[in-house]
C-alpha cells in the first residue's frame, strides 16, 4: 500500500531540520535525515561542504530507513551551499529520487541558490517538482516561514487514487 508523504532531508546546522519539522507536521509525512558517514562538524567540515558545493560532488550517505517507491510523494530538502545545492541532497537525489511518483523540493538559503538548486534536483530527478518552497536564513530568523510553509502543503496536489 502506498503511503502519502516522505520528506527527506539534509540539515548541518539546524536550519533546515527546523523547516522540515513544519513541512512534515503539514503534510503528515514521514521524516528521513540523509546522514553521511563522516558528518561535516566545525571549520573542516564547513570547508569540505564548500569544496563539495562547488565541485558538484555526491559524497556517500547511509542506507536509509525508508523506501521513496513506498510513497506518493518525496519531499527532497536541503541548504543551500555556494550557491549551490547541498552535496548530500545530491547523493539522494541520484540514489533515491527515481523510485519516487511525484516529487517536491525545499530549500533553506542565505538569500540566492534556491532557483539554481531546484534546476539541478529537477535534471537529477528527470522530472519537474509538483511544487517548491526556498526559505531564506531572513525567514527563519523571523519565523515568518510558518505562512510559506502552509502555502507550500496546500499547493501540492492531492494523492493519487491507486488504480
Amino acid at each position: 500500500m502506498t503511503k502519502p508523504n516522505l520528506v527527506a532531508y539534509y540539515s548541518m546546522t539546524g536550519n533546515t531540520r527546523r523547516i522540515v519539522d513544519e513541512v512534515v507536521g503539514a503534510l503528515h509525512a514521514d521524516a528521513e535525515e540523509i546522514r553521511e558517514p563522516h558528518p561535516r562538524h566545525g571549520l573542516g567540515g564547513v570547508l569540505r561542504a564548500l569544496f563539495d558545493a562547488i565541485t558538484r560532488r555526491e559524497p556517500p550517505i547511509e542506507p536509509g530507513r525508508y523506501d521513496p517507491a513506498d510513497y506518493d510523494l518525496l519531499v527532497l530538502s536541503g541548504p543551500i551551499w555556494a550557491g549551490r545545492l547541498a552535496a548530500p541532497v545530491r547523493s539522494y537525489a541520484r540514489q533515491h529520487a527515481g523510485k519516487a511518483r511525484r516529487i517536491a523540493f525545499v530549500c533553506t538559503e542565505g538569500g540566492r541558490g534556491g532557483e539554481q538548486a531546484f534546476a539541478e534536483l529537477s535534471s537529477l530527478c528527470g522530472r519537474t517538482p509538483d511544487a517548491t518552497l526556498e526559505v531564506t536564513a531572513e525567514q527563519i530568523r523571523n519565523a515568518s516561514y510558518r505562512e510559506a510553509v502552509q502555502r507550500f502543503a496546500s499547493s501540492l496536489p492531492p494523492m493519487k487514487a491507486a488504480g
